[in-house]
């Protein structure tokens, strides 16, 4: 189903038990309630809170109905602390649509010899960026898709430098190619732009487009950052209108350090073993289950993936298989639900019962029974 036919089959669900009810539902209140039995099913096949009580990759079905949110990604780790004089702590930031994990391989650095490391630290050079949300791409009212971005050197003088962030080269429709312009962004940014969804580096922006101008090629950029430094974009849309905002230049300066050993590495690809934060000092220093170069331990706080190594080993980077957050559904962006096709009818059904059961409806329970029969 499409986002649509879900709104219909939701008030179809009601009105079929409560008339009255469907009639006063908004489109907003839909797609609130869809979103909440999105993660409600996401939740429930990921865990054991079902009733075959069978987890993500215990069963087929289970793999199927997850397997459009499961995604890689491999980055780099910074160095975060010393502890003692024997380990360290490499921290791996999570992407920002992380929500599950599902393993972990770390590439681990060494010397020949398996003998104490000797290291430095790398110091990243400055990445100077701005960003941009997806909404800036629409414009008239909610009615079109805009034409280009431009990054101009002075709002007050248009005539003066200016740089094309992004040009529109396709006939796309509001709402329904929303997610082809996203796709289109990213893959075609103008001369001197890299242009990220949501994650480069360190750098994490729910929602949001970071912007990675060459100031090699704008020579008339002013990056420091330190005083605010603006930057004007417009977007003209198919209209022809100009709809003016501005967006602070930002200097990320304080991207954190990584270590690198002093001689060629050894390097290998070994998988890692989650350890509880409470349980993780007493590993360390058990010789049987300390972090190993072969089996290094990992604990996860915040938005971050902490590494235990040793003083014979570095993790130099990490890859990891998550399962990440589903977009919002939204009838006025038109987004539909990213889960396979299989599992909508679900996700219906859930959304008309928490309605009735929001709305206090006497025959919540046993739509709630066939619900179950249906998982």
């Amino acid at each position: 189903m499409n986002v649509q036919e879900m709104h219909l089959a939701i008030q179809q669900g009601v009105d079929k038990i409560n008339s009255l009810q469907a009639d006063l539902l908004l489109p907003q209140e839909i797609d609130i309630e869809l979103n909440k039995s999105q993660m409600r099913f996401i939740n429930t096949k990921y865990g054991k809170n079902n009733k075959y009580r069978k987890g993500f990759e215990e069963s087929q079905k289970r793999i199927d109905d997850l397997r459009s949110l499961v995604r890689e990604y491999e980055a780099s780790v910074n160095f975060k602390e010393t502890l003692g004089v024997k380990f360290s702590i490499d921290s791996f930031t999570l992407p920002p649509d992380y929500l599950y994990l599902v393993n972990t391989l770390a590439r681990v650095h060494r010397n020949d010899s398996c003998s104490q490391i000797d290291y430095f630290l790398n110091e990243p050079t400055p990445v100077l960026f701005f960003t941009i949300s997806l909404d800036s791409f629409v414009c008239n009212n909610n009615s079109s898709i805009a034409d280009s971005i431009i990054m101009y050197e002075d709002a007050s003088d248009l005539t003066q430098g200016s740089a094309i962030v992004w040009q529109n080269n396709n006939s796309y429709q509001f709402p329904q190619d929303i997610n082809g312009v996203k796709g289109n962004i990213l893959d075609n940014p103008g001369t001197g732009f890299s242009i990220y969804w949501e994650q480069f580096g360190e750098l994490n922006y729910q929602g949001q487009f970071i912007v990675v101008p060459d100031p090699n090629v704008f020579s008339w950029l002013e990056w420091d950052a330190s005083v605010g430094t603006v930057t004007t974009l417009v977007n003209v849309a198919s209209g022809g209108s100009h709809l003016q905002s501005q967006t602070p230049l930002y200097s990320a300066a304080n991207l954190k350090e990584k270590r690198v050993l002093n001689s060629d590495p050894v390097e290998v690809t070994v998988s890692s073993t989650f350890a509880q934060q409470d349980d993780i000092f007493t590993l360390l220093t058990d010789p049987f289950n300390t972090t190993k170069h072969t089996d290094p331990l990992y604990t996860i706080r915040g938005n971050a993936i902490d590494m235990y190594t040793s003083d014979i080993f570095i993790i130099d980077a990490l890859k990891i298989t998550y399962i990440r957050k589903p977009s919002k559904i939204s009838l006025s962006l038109g987004i539909s639900c990213e889960l396979p096709e299989h599992c909508h009818q679900e996700i219906v059904d859930m959304t008309v019962s928490s309605i009735l059961e929001g709305i206090s409806d006497p025959r919540y329970q046993t739509h709630q029974i066939e619900v179950n029969k249906n998982e």
